[in-house]
């Protein structure tokens, strides 16, 4: 009645294709995407993969439609001083989607940045609780972006800007990572500690 398969016999010793869980990560940007909210706040979605294979999707919002700088325009700054990236473009370029209804995967025409893709990264997450979109009344758990650093020194954006050569910074942070309830949000921010949203820096202080 069943003959070995061995694809889905190694299949099934694998975790979850998402990440899912508070850590830190190594791994590569699968691709960036330049998007829009309805309320004209404009930011980057990410496809991170870690090097076990498995991916997240954040969405980092940069800018309100006002010009106002939100938390996640430091966020993207670090990234790209982590993969020595002065400045990044969008082009048209290729993104996947995922059709619930066919439970398929496919490709569309999209607004991309193409310097961030295939770069290396290091990248933490932290698993948060949050208010249920498709479900009022009840909450969700999902993995936040929290901290990018670069993936082959270790050393996070403020230490790459001020020529450090020793990684310090991210043993602390990591050390503070924990999973965040809902109802400890408003007694316990999370921290916003991104380093690259810095102006003091002068352009030719910048090392790269």
């Amino acid at each position: 009645m069943y003959t070995l398969d061995k694809q889905s016999a190694m299949q099934a010793d694998k975790t979850s294709n998402w990440l899912s869980e508070t850590g830190k990560y190594v791994g590569k940007i699968l691709c960036a995407e330049d998007i829009k909210a309805a309320t004209g706040t404009r930011g980057v979605a990410l496809t991170l993969q870690s090097n076990d294979g498995r991916e997240t999707r954040q969405f980092v919002y940069t800018v309100k439609a006002d010009g106002e700088k939100l938390s996640g325009y430091d966020l993207l700054m670090a990234l790209m001083t982590c993969l020595k990236l002065r400045d990044i473009k969008p082009a048209a370029g290729q993104v996947k989607r995922w059709d619930r209804e066919s439970k398929q995967e496919y490709t569309e025409q999209a607004t991309v940045f193409p310097e961030l893709a295939g770069k290396p990264i290091g990248f933490l997450l932290q698993k948060t609780e949050e208010e249920s979109r498709k479900n009022p009344g009840q909450t969700a758990w999902t993995a936040k972006l929290v901290g990018v650093f670069e993936a082959g020194t270790e050393l996070m954006a403020a230490e790459i800007l001020t020529g450090k050569t020793k990684p310090e910074q991210l043993a602390a942070r990591v050390a503070l990572l924990a999973d965040r309830p809902l109802k400890n949000r408003k007694a316990a921010p999370a921290q916003q500690e991104y380093g690259g949203g810095n102006s003091d820096f002068a352009d030719e202080s910048i090392p790269f």
